[in-house]
């Protein structure tokens, strides 16, 4: 089951991975919810429940992935709701929703690749929530308008 589990967890997470900028710039430029939305929603679902599959195999080791897949699905469902909400597109709620879900991603990747220099862990949430927060002060920058 673990071995089922760890080659759904890649192969959705290099999808997630492809999508989640997609998602990002297509919702953004169409200003409702897409087909790239939708794909990158799945493929966090599809990383999130594997990774809850794999945690009590190295409980130890991997205990931290399931905050951060809860996480990691809570950003990316934000992203859509802001992108379908009944009062109207949110350009930073989609671009903080889709853009965090796509850092949990990057910091999962890290968690795992470098064990022994956990300060790694935190650039793409520095680095990330630099740009998601320059690009909500410029909405131009992706092709949305400020709403």
């Amino acid at each position: 089951m673990r071995d089922i589990a760890l080659i759904l967890h890649v192969a959705a997470g290099l999808v997630g991975l492809v999508f989640g900028p997609l998602a990002v710039i297509v919702t953004l430029r169409s200003r409702q919810l897409n087909w790239a939305g939708e794909i990158f929603h799945w493929a966090v679902v599809a990383v999130c429940l594997t990774a809850m599959v794999m945690v009590p195999y190295d409980w130890d080791r991997l205990w931290m992935f399931w905050p951060i897949a809860i996480v990691s699905y809570l950003f990316v469902y934000f992203g859509q709701r802001a992108a379908e909400s009944p009062g109207g597109f949110s350009y930073r709620g989609v671009l903080r929703g889709y853009g965090g879900g796509w850092i949990a991603l990057w910091t999962a990747i890290l968690v795992v690749s470098f064990t022994e220099h956990p300060w790694m862990w935190a650039i793409p949430a520095v680095v990330g929530t630099a740009v998601i927060e320059a690009l909500c002060l410029r909405p131009n920058a992706v092709g949305g308008r400020r709403s």
